[in-house]
């Protein structure tokens, strides 16, 4: 009997709490609506609409007929389809790990105690706030053959032939990679420079005790407490650099040949200048699948080290 009563009095607290926990939940959805509404409005919605484009052959004027898979079987046939991922590929490699490293050894210096580290953090983050067709246009004048500041400084520093950074497949992708990376390296130092202002600085204070020298400092305490934030950042900047296009349209139009043509720049071409939207869709999708497929691999790596 009392068994009992002790059980309807436990159990009386739950069932009030019920209403509570849905109120909650309730009210959760709410502040999310102001994100989901955009979200489905502005991506999701083009995804699904991309999605069925694809199935069909579309032009300007619309929807002309449906060709279920075809458009994909023609696109993974295409041996420009792979010339293309893999420029995009390579544009990865070459810039990312750059703009990773510059970004950390900025971070690092303005992290010190150093008078002009406001100066420093100002003049390379401005460049962020530019957008790609101002920073494309800076450096297509930059890297002029002819009359560019870039080719000037190295005759000044002895080199008697001038580069053809745009037009020589030799340079090209460098002359793209250090446009990007001037373009987006400050924002990769804030983000290091927060990481590093979370490290407590007992760790070197104790470190320094104990013998440890600057590298075996930034070794045993500084790069593992910027594991979290340097995750992100290669995600970001893998994502980001595959996402190359308006550096190429407007620095090379991609050339020289196909050389530096990419895979939306090859989506851009395909819907917006040979007015094939169901072909084009069919690109973005194969792309976002690919892109997709790179972040499950990423977070699964990283997850297996974490764990």
């Amino acid at each position: 009997m009392e068994r009992s009563v002790i059980e309807n009095k436990a159990a009386t607290p739950l069932r009030r709490r019920e209403p509570i926990h849905l109120l909650k939940e309730l009210k959760a959805i709410f502040y999310l609506v102001p994100f989901l509404v955009p979200f489905t409005v502005f991506y999701l919605w083009p995804v699904i609409n991309g999605a069925w484009m694809s199935l069909h052959v579309w032009g300007i004027q619309g929807m002309q007929k449906y060709v279920a898979l075809a458009n994909y079987k023609k696109i993974l046939e295409n041996p420009d389809f792979y010339s293309y991922l893999w420029n995009s590929f390579y544009f990865v490699l070459l810039c990312a790990p750059t703009v990773l490293v510059l970004g950390l050894v900025l971070a690092l210096i303005i992290n010190q105690r150093i008078w002009v580290r406001t100066l420093i953090r100002s003049v390379f983050f401005l460049p962020y706030v530019l957008s790609v067709s101002v920073v494309s246009f800076i450096w297509l004048k930059l890297f002029d053959a002819k009359n560019g500041p870039v080719n000037a400084l190295l005759h000044a520093l002895g080199m008697n032939t001038d580069i053809n950074w745009l037009t020589d497949h030799r340079f090209v992708w460098w002359a793209i990679t250090i446009a990007t990376d001037w373009w987006s390296v400050g924002f990769v130092m804030v983000l290091f420079l927060a990481g590093l202002q979370e490290i407590p600085t007992d760790h070197y204070e104790a470190a320094k005790i104990d013998g440890a020298n600057a590298w075996q400092r930034f070794w045993s305490i500084t790069l593992p407490g910027l594991s979290s934030v340097m995750k992100i950042q290669i995600f970001y900047q893998i994502i980001n650099c595959l996402k190359l296009f308006g550096q190429v349209q407007i620095m090379t139009g991609g050339g020289p040949g196909d050389s530096t043509n990419t895979m939306i720049r090859y989506i851009y071409v395909t819907g917006f200048k040979k007015d094939m939207f169901g072909l084009a869709a069919a690109q973005s999708m194969i792309f976002c699948f690919i892109m997709l497929l790179i972040a499950v691999v990423q977070f699964k790596i990283t997850d297996r080290k974490d764990g």
